[in-house]
């Protein structure tokens, strides 16, 4: 099966807005995890200085957060979808790891990556989304300005 990212190599992950001219500052950016509560850190689009690293377990079709730039937390944290109202895409030690595929041009698939959208101003802790926008994943209607989004994994 193709992937493309090599298993355990680090990568940063791109947004390609839906449609992708209409909506310059989300397409071609890139995604941070921003700490928002006790073992998890919601994603958001930023610009690409500001991007995190992930790594890529092929075997396990596990995604986390890069160790290097976790500030030595001691347990990965994976890429999750958390539970609840608003379906945050987050980094977490606490919610269940979410399986992911990356095809061979690295957009990432896994249950509900259709519905993903960029979202500001959403009721999340640190209001971060005031500025960012915040990646949710909504199974039912998103609010006015949501913005489709997919997910792409680029070769550092």
């Amino acid at each position: 099966m193709p992937v493309a990212i090599e298993v355990q190599k680090q990568s940063p992950l791109k947004t390609i807005a839906h449609p992708p001219k209409q909506y310059p500052e989300i397409t071609g950016q890139s995604v941070a995890s921003f700490h928002e509560g006790a073992g998890f850190n919601y994603l958001f689009v930023v610009p690409q200085d500001q991007a995190a690293k992930f790594v890529y377990d092929e075997d396990a079709k596990t995604l986390y957060l890069d160790p290097e730039v976790a500030n030595g937390l001691p347990s990965p944290y994976n890429f999750s979808i958390a539970t609840g109202d608003t379906e945050f895409l987050t980094t977490s030690v606490i919610y269940k790891k979410t399986e992911v595929e990356i095809d061979d041009l690295g957009f990432l698939t896994f249950d509900g990556s259709s519905n993903v959208k960029a979202v500001k101003n959403v009721d999340e802790p640190y209001h971060y989304s005031k500025e960012n926008y915040a990646l949710v994943k909504y199974d039912s209607d998103a609010p006015e300005g949501a913005v489709s989004v997919l997910l792409q994994a680029v070769d550092a």
